[in-house]
């Protein structure tokens, strides 16, 4: 083989390593941004299974934040090409921490997955130990040969990418916290017929869901067979539920005994908790019991609300995202909804894609007029 196939030969093999890695990190960190409380619940997994000391939720909400930052903007440099010496040493020293982990998870198996690709791709400890042996031969690969990486856009406007990647990101994760996950991967997603997921049990995955009411009899299949809408306001735990909009939840009840909807506040909180939070917010609603487990799934804020039409999810809405005007009523037949985003998943994925993608492209033609005007 004479030394220019040898290049590009290369040059091809080198090139394909890191695209291949570039979209791993890249969706590694889209999933856990779309969901960081997701992410949260699954680092406290970690943490309970490995520490003595918990530290304080709004602490693993951070921590989950940066893991999906740190995994998205390193994504976006290897597909960019740039800071190839550094980034081809932090990639290859990442990638030997997480398979020395996963290698000890898949023998311990302190934890059922690793959730390192969210609720969109569960894969066994195993599996997870597989693919990063997979990604570090690429890593290596990568090391070896990175000077023939082909960068997309000059170091001279790199530090640019760093701002569009460290502002998008941070954004789009604000926003998955505050109100609800812009995309929802989980069951009990919106469309999902709960009579025959949970009474019918043709799923495993709602085998844990049950509703019981304040003397512990299994209420759920009346509340699943309520004919037209009920509102379940969601809350594992009262005592960590946030206040700031008690006014729009008990509007809400007056919603819906106005329009003679079912309401109840669903928990896996204490009696006593349950008398507090009465008490605390004058709340007049039913309260039942579930496990803490398929609420946290159910919805990622605390509390959420979710609407069920004829037992299956209609809509789901965090507490300060109430789509409704108290002012003049309008029963849920007759609403147009005014938020198509919220509900229509073709224009949920076109604004994610122009949100995250225009920017870049917008760079890459900035820095070839750039490079014109220079030469």
């Amino acid at each position: 083989m004479g030394r220019k196939a040898e290049c590009v030969l290369w040059s091809v093999t080198v090139n394909i390593c890191r695209f291949l890695l570039a979209v791993c990190f890249i969706f590694s960190g889209f999933v856990k941004a779309v969901d960081p409380v997701g992410t949260q619940i699954k680092l406290q997994d970690y943490l309970s299974a490995f520490a003595h000391v918990m530290p304080a939720q709004s602490d693993v909400l951070l921590i989950a934040c940066m893991l999906a930052g740190f995994e998205f903007l390193l994504g976006v440099y290897l597909l960019l090409g740039i800071y190839r010496d550094e980034v081809t040493v932090i990639l290859l020293f990442v990638l030997v921490c997480f398979t020395s982990f996963t290698l000890y998870i898949a023998l311990e198996n302190p934890v059922s997955d690793c959730g390192c690709f969210g609720d969109v791709l569960v894969l066994t400890n195993w599996q997870t130990f597989y693919k990063n042996i997979f990604l570090l031969v690429l890593a290596v690969i990568l090391l070896v040969g990175k000077r023939y990486v082909i960068p997309l856009i000059s170091e001279r406007v790199a530090w640019v990418a760093l701002i569009i990647t460290v502002t998008l990101s941070g954004h789009f994760m604000l926003s998955n916290v505050r109100d609800l996950p812009m995309f929802d991967f989980r069951p009990y997603k919106v469309g999902t017929d709960l009579r025959k997921s949970v009474l019918g049990g043709r799923d495993s995955r709602y085998a844990d869901f049950s509703l019981m009411d304040g003397n512990m009899d299994d209420v759920t299949d009346s509340v699943l067979s309520a004919d037209g809408y009920t509102f379940l306001l969601i809350s594992p735990y009262l005592e960590n539920a946030s206040q700031e909009n008690i006014d729009r939840i008990n509007d809400l009840y007056y919603y819906c005994l106005e329009g003679e909807y079912n309401m109840y506040c669903v928990t896996a909180s204490s009696e006593a908790q349950i008398s507090q939070w009465r008490e605390i917010t004058c709340a007049e609603y039913g309260f039942l019991r579930s496990d803490e487990i398929p609420l946290q799934t159910m919805i990622r804020t605390n509390p959420g609300i979710v609407v069920l039409k004829d037992g299956a999810v209609y809509a789901k809405w965090s507490d300060g995202n109430i789509p409704l005007d108290f002012n003049s009523f309008v029963k849920m037949e007759n609403l147009d909804w005014k938020y198509p985003i919220l509900r229509d998943n073709f224009t949920k994925w076109t604004f994610t894609v122009a949100y995250f993608v225009l920017p870049y492209l917008l760079l890459l033609l900035a820095d070839m007029c750039i490079r014109r005007k220079r030469n």
